[in-house]
């Protein structure tokens, strides 16, 4: 007898399509639909940057995500500890987002 012939056939994606067998689909997974909890603890692990583009993408996130003073101060610190470029007085404003965002480092 032939190995050939014991062989079972293995399911991939175009199983059942000739068949005329109803494909199941599972729902599409995205970012949003991950719970808040999850979004938040995502965002929690962002630099200072990142968090405030990403705050300012939706108004879902702008309520959600926190870009506070600490964090701002947090990453201004290991900046210049890295002896990377920060943003001076003069380019920039601690106290807005929308200012600080438009005066930021490259």
């Amino acid at each position: 007898m032939s190995v050939l012939r014991n062989r079972c056939p293995t399911t991939g994606p175009d199983a059942g399509k000739a068949s005329g067998v109803p494909q199941r689909t599972s729902p599409q997974r995205t970012f949003m639909s991950l719970p808040t909890e999850i979004h938040l603890a995502i965002s929690d692990f962002l630099i200072y940057p990142d968090a405030l583009s990403l705050k300012h993408t939706s108004a879902y996130f702008y309520s959600l995500v926190d870009t506070g003073i600490n964090l701002k101060v947090e990453w201004l610190v290991e900046r210049r500890s890295l002896h990377l470029e920060c943003p001076n007085d003069r380019r920039c404003d601690l106290g807005s987002d929308l200012r600080f965002c438009r005066g930021s480092v490259p």
